[in-house]
C-alpha cells in the first residue's frame, strides 16, 4: 500500500483523459469529486452503492447543540453530518465549532479549526486540551470509528456522541457491476464506502484502489478490498492528485 500525494498537475489540463474512474456516490445525487474528476478528464463511472438515511431529527439536533455553553465545541466528522447540524451551528454563536476536513468545513456556516492533515487523528492532534469543565459534541454516522470520541476525551473533555445519518449498502445490478469493474480505478472517500463495495462485489475491484485517508484506508483492508495508494493530504484536491500519479505510475 503506498503513500502519494500532491494535486492535479498544472500543464495538463486533462491529466485523467481515457481513464474509466468509479466513484461511489451517496444518494443526494450530487459529487464534488465526481465533477473534478469530470473536469481532469475521466470518465466518470457514479455508482450508488450507499444509501444515506437521517437517524436524528432537526429538533433534536438543535436541543444536543443549545444546549452547548460558551467555550464548549462541535466537532464534525463528514460533509453529511455538517449538512444536518449547520442551521443548528448558525443559531449557536456561543460554541465553536470543528471540522475533520475542508469538504465538511465547506458545507458549516462557520468554522474555528480544520487540522492540516485532515484525518480525524490530525484533528485530535491539533485539537486543544480542556482547561476546566467544558464539552465536546461529537458529530458522526452510525457505525463511525471511535477515532474522534476516544482523542477528544483524552484531552479532558466530557464527550457526547451524535449520530446524525447512517450509511446502508445498495445492492448493484448486473449489468452495473460490468460497468464497473471495467474501470481503470476506484476512489473511496469512506469506510461506508468500501463495506458497501465489498457486500456488493466482494473483493473484485478495478486494477487501482485510491482512498483519501488512512482510517479509510484500514476500512477498505479490514472489508478485504485491495488498497494501492493513500491520499497524505486527505481532501477531494488530495485524493484526485494521487490518483492521477498513481495512474501515471503504472
Amino acid at each position: 500500500m503506498a503513500d502519494a500525494g500532491g494535486g492535479p498537475g498544472r500543464h495538463d489540463p486533462t491529466p485523467l483523459a481515457h481513464r474509466r474512474v468509479v466513484v461511489v456516490r451517496a444518494d443526494d445525487g450530487t459529487s464534488r469529486l465526481a465533477d473534478q474528476l469530470t473536469a481532469a478528464g475521466a470518465e466518470v463511472v457514479l455508482v450508488p452503492l450507499v444509501e444515506l438515511v437521517d437517524v436524528a431529527d432537526p429538533a433534536s439536533i438543535a436541543a444536543a447543540i443549545g444546549a452547548l455553553v460558551d467555550g464548549d465545541w462541535v466537532v464534525v466528522s463528514s460533509p453529511r453530518g455538517a449538512v444536518r447540524v449547520a442551521p443548528a451551528v448558525a443559531a449557536a454563536a456561543q460554541v465553536s465549532v470543528a471540522a475533520v476536513g475542508t469538504a465538511t468545513a465547506a458545507e458549516l456556516p462557520r468554522v474555528d479549526l480544520v487540522p492540516t492533515r485532515q484525518s480525524a487523528a490530525g484533528l485530535v492532534a491539533e485539537f486543544p486540551p480542556c482547561a476546566g469543565p467544558g464539552r465536546a459534541l461529537v458529530v458522526q454516522a452510525v457505525g463511525g470509528a471511535s477515532t474522534l470520541v476516544d482523542g477528544v476525551g483524552a484531552l479532558g473533555w466530557q464527550v457526547e456522541r451524535l449520530d446524525t445519518h447512517e450509511s446502508r449498502p445498495r445492492p448493484l445490478t448486473a449489468r452495473e457491476q460490468l460497468e464497473v469493474l471495467r474501470a481503470d480505478a476506484v476512489v473511496l472517500t469512506s469506510g461506508s464506502q468500501a463495506r458497501a463495495w465489498a457486500a456488493a462485489l466482494g473483493a473484485a475491484t478495478p486494477p487501482v484502489v485510491v482512498v483519501i485517508g488512512p482510517q479509510t484506508a484500514a476500512d477498505t483492508e479490514a472489508a478485504g478490498l485491495p488498497v494501492t495508494a493513500v491520499a497524505t493530504d486527505h481532501s477531494v484536491d488530495g485524493l484526485i492528485g494521487t490518483l492521477i500519479a498513481t495512474l501515471r505510475a503504472e
